[in-house]
């Protein structure tokens, strides 16, 4: 472990303790507002209401943080970045080029934060080179916004975390080879009958459910093939038998299936795959993506 005089490790390692970041504000003796940025932020009590703030002792206005009697905190938004930079900045000028407005006791508040608290001076105490100031709640405002945050890496958004810790969405298709034994049934365009899978739901169900809802007899039995269509896209494929004419299916003869013309070179090479399949009775079980997969026999399945 490194040696705790070694300050520049020793601020390393609180760092990787992500925080929010808040602007403290409050009236210098001549009225002026003043802030600074704190992410050494924390609620202490809900009964009474109690926060604290630690200003450093190298700020130019820590006394006046040290002895003030009142003061405000404003939790910032995601997007807000610009505001903290500026108030961790030694500008002299920040409240000129931000926007703010004084709350009815008249602390400073930054616009458009995600919440804000105006509190009174509960008590004050000196801790190395900050002083641990602890005020008590009066009043506070919440914008259900997502709050900007702060980590070793420096600003992250917590919308963006969220997103980039999201799983992506996997839409999949259920599709049949609905085969009479002489022929495979097809859409008018050419294509499986073909269900979407909603989330949560079984591709068999809802395969099932497309095809009842359109009459189509229909027996399913085995999986033909998995694919994936494209990053997060699949098709399912299943085997199924029909007898006679289905409503709004062409029926095709099996030979003629590699003589198509089917854009989707994916199905094309499936049907092809199919009708060779179909000829000595001996099916697969295909398993890749639309361009380059494995075909298993089904004794190894």
């Amino acid at each position: 472990m490194s040696m705790v005089t070694d300050a520049k490790a020793l601020r390393s390692a609180f760092s990787r303790f992500v925080t929010g970041v808040t602007v403290v504000t409050t009236r210098g003796v001549d009225g002026a507002p003043v802030g600074f940025t704190a992410n050494s932020f924390t609620s202490v009590s809900l009964d009474p209401p109690l926060v604290l703030v630690c200003p450093g002792n190298h700020l130019s206005t820590f006394e006046v943080f040290r002895n003030a009697s009142r003061f405000g905190i404003s939790v910032l938004a995601e997007g807000q970045q610009h505001v903290s930079n500026l108030f961790a900045s030694r500008r002299e000028d920040r409240f000129s080029t931000c926007d703010w407005q004084p709350h009815a006791t008249g602390v400073p508040l930054i616009s458009g934060r995600a919440a804000g608290f105006v509190c009174d001076r509960f008590h004050a105490l000196d801790a190395g080179d900050h002083a641990v100031l602890i005020g008590q709640v009066i009043d506070f405002d919440d914008a259900c916004l997502p709050g900007l945050g702060y980590g070793p890496n420096g600003y992250f958004e917590q919308t963006q975390e969220r997103e980039a810790q999201a799983p992506p969405v996997q839409s999949t298709r259920a599709s049949v080879l609905l085969d009479d034994g002489r022929h495979l049934y097809l859409t008018a365009d050419q294509d499986l009958p073909t269900a979407s899978v909603p989330a949560g739901t079984s591709p068999l169900r809802a395969l099932t459910a497309r095809l009842e809802a359109a009459k189509i007899r229909f027996n399913l039995n085995v999986v033909y093939a998995i694919y994936d269509e494209g990053p997060h896209a699949r098709r399912i494929v299943f085997r199924g038998q029909t007898k006679g004419p289905q409503p709004g299916l062409s029926k095709i003869p099996t030979q003629n299936l590699p003589e198509l013309s089917i854009r989707d070179e994916a199905l094309k090479a499936l049907l092809t795959r199919f009708a060779q399949e179909h000829s000595t009775q001996n099916f697969g079980f295909y398993i890749g993506d639309a361009y380059d997969g494995d075909v298993l026999p089904a004794s190894e399945r």
